[in-house]
C-alpha cells in the first residue's frame, strides 16, 4: 500500500514538473521523493538492508559496494557502515564542483546532498551523499530525474544493524594482529 502511494507521488510530480525547468523538476523530485520515511526492506547485506524499488535491477552486492541498473544507467552504491558506527561527520563538497545542480538534505538527524554536474549538452554526471552513503552515475538529461528519484528511494531507505557491524568491526580489528613465527634454526652449527 505504501509502496503503491509513494511510486503514484513520485509519477505525478514528474508528470506536473515536465514542461517546467528542469531545475525546478529536480527539487520536485527530491522533495517528494525524501517527503516520507522509507519503512520498506527488501534487500539485505553487510550491515545494512535497504528497498530496491521495482525498475531497479541489483547487478553487484559486494558487502559494502553495490551495482544497480535503472533502464541503461548503470548506479554505483557504496555504504559506509564505520562512519555511520562512530557517527563521524560528513564532510561536505562545495558547490563549485556542481555546475548544474546542488541541494543539501538534512532530514531524521541524517545529512547530505546531491550534486549534478553537466559534463556535455546531453550527459551529466551525479553524486547523492546521504545516510552514510553515496551513490554515483552518468545519464542523460531525459532520465535524470527517474533516476536520482530511485536513488533517493535507495540511499533514503538503508538501515543499519549496529549489533552485526560491531561484531564485524570487533573481527577486523583482531585480524590485524601480530603473530609470531618461530623458524627452524640450522641443525649443524
Amino acid at each position: 500500500m505504501y509502496r503503491k502511494r509513494f511510486m503514484l507521488l513520485v509519477i505525478i510530480a514528474l508528470v506536473l514538473t515536465g514542461c517546467t525547468k528542469i531545475d525546478s523538476n529536480l527539487d520536485n523530485v527530491v522533495n517528494a521523493t525524501m517527503m516520507k520515511e522509507a519503512n520498506n526492506v527488501n534487500t539485505v547485506s553487510t550491515g545494512y538492508q535497504l528497498y530496491i524499488p521495482m525498475g531497479v535491477i541489483q547487478l553487484v552486492d559486494n558487502e559494502y559496494n553495490q551495482k544497480f541498473k535503472i533502464r541503461d544507467t548503470h548506479v554505483y552504491l557504496y555504504v559506509d557502515t564505520i562512519s555511520y558506527y562512530y557517527k563521524n561527520s560528513l564532510n561536505y563538497k562545495s558547490t563549485e564542483n556542481y555546475n548544474y545542480y546542488y541541494k543539501e538534505i538534512n532530514l531524521n538527524n541524517k545529512t547530505g546532498y546531491i550534486g549534478v554536474t553537466k559534463i556535455d549538452e546531453v550527459n551529466f554526471f551525479v553524486q547523492i551523499v546521504y545516510n552514510y552513503s553515496k551513490i554515483e552515475f552518468y545519464t542523460t538529461e531525459k532520465d535524470l530525474p527517474m533516476i536520482i528519484a530511485n536513488s533517493l528511494i535507495l540511499v533514503n531507505s538503508i538501515k543499519y544493524n549496529d549489533n552485526l557491524i560491531k561484531i564485524e568491526l570487533d573481527n577486523a580489528i583482531s585480524d590485524g594482529r601480530e603473530v609470531k613465527y618461530e623458524l627452524d634454526k640450522p641443525k649443524d652449527s
